[in-house]
């Protein structure tokens, strides 16, 4: 036999034999919006072995020459709108883990993967977990396909950065961004938001309070900005030992947004604040009596 032909067919005898769970559906987009529908049978370094079906040989590529990948990922939308809605942040990450574990090999690859990750970057942001929430965050910023999740991905990129206390990667962020430019009446929401949560960071507690009053008395018709912003106003009165104006904005958070993140967040400052005063009063209590 042709030694051409022999390697041939080896090759479609080697792609047949491969396990059904080893692959993988994809739709695979080239530059010019060529594609091809198939299965992504294996990636050997900066190689895709990708077959169509419609040859017993697949297709080798570059991975870097892959415009995007679209992935047939399992994911029930509803069930997982539904468990957000719940506040089962837990189980909304755990159960995108599970979907996009199979994928992790090829996360350097633009894929529709992209708005998954983008809530996954808002659950971690919202559980706690910035170091995650920025990774994720960082590498969204950098695609430039979809204007929106670029733009939200910024927004979790400061917020992430500001969290955990870098104060000074988040002033560099801000202004590569422009963000700190303009924080006028009519300025962004989000913008006036993120600055005042820095200006807490830096203690500047007045100036915070100045933006966040922006944001509420401008923006009340958007509650992307508005219920965050009047939690960060009640933050910023216990901070200046303003216990009962800090939970006079929390009884009215309880009243308007019950059930929701940023509830949860207020029912917690309420009980810091409780504390804060039970400790004032021990304080108080045990000093020295002015002769």
């Amino acid at each position: 036999m042709n030694k051409s032909i022999l390697i041939y067919v080896l090759t479609g005898i080697l792609a047949a034999s491969i396990p059904a769970e080893a692959a993988f559906k994809a739709t695979l987009i080239m530059p010019g919006d060529k594609s091809w529908e198939g299965s992504i049978i294996a990636r050997d370094g900066d190689w895709i072995e990708f077959s169509t079906g419609k040859s017993p040989r697949p297709i080798r590529l570059g991975a870097s020459t892959i415009k995007e990948l679209v992935f047939d990922v399992k994911l029930d939308a509803e069930k997982l709108a539904e468990m957000n809605r719940n506040r089962e942040y837990e189980r909304v990450i755990a159960a995108l883990d599970r979907a996009m574990a199979p994928y992790v090999e090829y996360s350097d690859i633009p894929s529709n993967l992209t708005k998954y990750n983008a809530l996954l970057m808002e659950l971690y942001y919202k559980t706690g977990d910035f170091e995650k929430s920025l990774e994720v965050s960082c590498k969204i910023a950098g695609d430039d396909r979809d204007l929106d999740l670029q733009e939200k991905s910024r927004i979790y990129q400061a917020l992430a950065l500001i969290d955990s206390g870098r104060s000074d990667e988040a002033e560099a962020l801000l202004s590569e961004y422009g963000w700190d430019q303009g924080l006028d009446n009519d300025a962004a929401p989000e913008k006036l938001y993120i600055t005042a949560k820095l200006m807490v960071l830096k203690e500047q507690y007045s100036n915070a309070m100045e933006l966040v009053a922006k944001v509420i008395a401008f923006n009340s018709q958007n509650p992307d900005w508005m219920q965050p912003a009047e939690l960060l106003c009640a933050q910023v009165y216990a901070e200046l030992g303003m216990y009962d104006s800090a939970e006079e904005v929390i009884r009215q958070i309880s009243l308007l947004y019950k059930n929701t993140n940023e509830d949860d967040q207020a029912q917690k400052l309420k009980i810091r604040i409780e504390q804060l005063r039970a400790e004032q009063e021990l304080k108080k209590s045990i000093e020295p009596e002015n002769v």
